[in-house]
């Protein structure tokens, strides 16, 4: 009597699997939205601490002021760093510009002008936020007057930092 071996699945191991499947992808999804929302947060910040540094180097370098403009009417639209630091908005003396994630919020009262020494008046921060499943992430980059650049996890304080350390990122999301 030959007996022939089962191969393959059969619909009911296949769709067994199947729901095991997605109970482990449907348990992972809110964590992995986390971690994209936070990436999306730490690039948009990097890409503003880049815009800052720029800024600064180029005003030291040319010896004269540049600012980090606001693109448009808002932050979110993006921003340049323009040689023309009396303009209103980006134009003929765009040195960089960056154009961020459209689900990141930012938010800052003013242009952040560099003078002829690399320093800015004030203490400049800027707010970023994104919103996952009802959650908001926010981070604050605040610039002291020496130029330097801090990222703070959470809203904007008012605080200004002073310049003899940087923390390491620790995560926007509560």
């Amino acid at each position: 009597m030959v007996t022939t071996a089962q191969r393959g699945l059969s619909l009911i191991e296949l769709l067994t699997a199947l729901i095991i499947l997605s109970v482990l992808v449907s348990l992972a999804a809110p964590s992995f939205s986390r971690m994209l929302t936070e990436q999306r947060l730490r690039q948009t910040s990097n890409e503003l601490r880049i815009s800052v540094v720029t800024a600064r180097a180029e005003a030291i370098k040319r010896g004269e002021s540049v600012a980090v403009l606001p693109k448009g009417q808002r932050w979110s639209d993006g921003w340049c760093v323009e040689s023309n630091a009396s303009a209103n908005n980006c134009g003929t003396g765009v040195i960089q510009e960056f154009i961020p994630d459209k689900s990141i919020a930012l938010a800052t009262a003013d242009a952040i002008t560099f003078n002829a020494w690399g320093r800015v008046s004030g203490c400049p921060q800027l707010a970023l936020s994104a919103s996952i499943a009802g959650e908001i992430c926010q981070v604050c980059l605040s610039i002291s007057t020496d130029g330097r650049v801090v990222t703070e996890p959470g809203s904007c304080s008012g605080y200004c930092p002073d310049s003899s350390g940087d923390p390491a990122w620790r995560g926007a999301c509560p």
